[in-house]
């Protein structure tokens, strides 16, 4: 998601909306499942095959809103003002945007040259379920506020009340934010497991190269297409920036969450108990991070206020 302050939607756009829509075709493979085409049947059985929402979002519906305004993301909401404006933008309706999106799609010419997807849009606001039509669109203006750039209002700046961090202060920082992020991701990974894990003993080191596999597809996911892991995070409560956690940081969380290990004649296995238990223990460890995370700060924060010389000493 781009995030520089007044670089709207508008500079992205390249190609008419409607040519770009114009473009799509259908039985191409998507390997993720939030962007497969949406199929459906109308009451006169006539299939049609309709664009995924973030699909649809990106290639047409985004650069059609930019097209009459400068459009921003903020939080949970869509901002516009007019181009050229120097106002900070206003929060617009979602359901004004379904029915403008939804007039654009109705006016669209008939063409030759388009693909399946565009015949079938057209087709869909017309004959398809008002109802059904206008949760489609729904879809379509959240995953447009995903993709479009965050509005960041003007920075203030602030007065330094202390000395600039140390460059072992830096380090210390980043340290706590990667252990941090370790701990989510692996407890994330964890909870997954649990929830088609069967009661047994499973072997810790094969249970760390299940979750480094798995982590590491969710690091690629996230360096590839930031938006996307944005919005399937906000779906499902994926952590924010997964990382693959360390051998160390992975058998924390799991000690914590299965209970200790058991030495075995080939290494250390976890024992999953019943799934009464699990969830028990589930939330006695939210419990456990979440304080230890609040340990680490307020460390930081404690040394942060601390006299220059006593943090130079400490460190």
């Amino acid at each position: 998601m781009a995030t520089a302050e007044g670089s709207s939607s508008t500079e992205a756009a390249t190609t008419r909306p409607d040519d770009a829509l114009a473009a799509l075709r259908d039985g191409r493979r998507y390997p993720r499942p939030a962007d497969r085409p949406r199929r459906l049947r109308l009451d006169s059985g006539l299939t049609l095959e309709l664009p995924a929402p973030r699909i649809l979002a990106r290639v047409w519906a985004l650069p059609t809103l930019a097209a009459a305004a400068d459009v921003y993301a903020s939080r949970a909401a869509i901002l516009r003002r007019p181009h050229g404006a120097t106002a900070d933008p206003r929060p617009v309706d979602f359901r004004r945007l379904v029915d403008e999106l939804r007039a654009e799609l109705a006016a669209l010419p008939e063409r030759e040259d388009a693909g399946r997807p565009y015949s079938d849009l057209r087709i869909y606001v017309r004959h398809g379920d008002p109802s059904q039509v206008v949760g489609y669109l729904l879809d379509v203006v959240k995953a447009a506020r995903v993709v479009a750039p965050r509005w960041r209002p003007p920075a203030v700046r602030k007065e330094r009340t202390g000395p600039p961090p140390t460059a072992t202060e830096r380090q210390r920082i980043a340290r706590y934010r990667r252990k941090a992020r370790e701990v989510e991701s692996a407890e994330h990974w964890l909870r997954l497991w649990l929830a088609d894990a069967t009661p047994g003993r499973y072997d810790a080191r094969e249970l760390h190269a299940q979750a480094v596999d798995a982590l590491g597809e969710f690091v690629e996911w996230y360096e590839d297409d930031p938006d996307g892991w944005a919005e399937e995070a906000a779906d499902d409560g994926s952590p924010a920036v997964p990382v693959v956690p360390g051998v160390k940081a992975f058998y924390a969380v799991a000690d914590r969450l299965l209970g200790p290990r058991s030495r075995t004649a080939a290494g250390y296995a976890y024992a999953v108990p019943e799934p009464a238990v699990v969830a028990e223990v589930a939330d006695r460890v939210a419990r456990l991070a979440w304080a230890d995370q609040r340990v680490i700060l307020a460390r930081f924060l404690a040394r942060q206020h601390a006299p220059t010389a006593e943090r130079n000493a400490a460190a």
